[in-house]
């Protein structure tokens, strides 16, 4: 499944984006960077930057 979240980011810069964790975790924000191994995502809660390994990603949402 990386591989379709790999393509999904790359082609979602910009977008606001909904990451839920194979831990249970959550982030929303705007996502701002993507390559094969990370997702960077300014988060809305903290304002700040989070970093998120795409394997420990369960489901992501993409919002227009």
């Amino acid at each position: 499944m990386s591989d379709i979240i790999n393509k999904r980011a790359s082609e979602s810069l910009g977008k606001e984006v909904t990451v839920f964790l194979q831990n249970g975790f959550r982030f929303k924000g705007k996502l701002t960077n993507a390559d094969e191994s990370y997702l960077e995502i300014l988060d809305y809660i903290s304002n700040g930057y989070k970093i998120i390994k795409i394997d420990e990603i369960k489901e992501m949402e993409v919002g227009e």
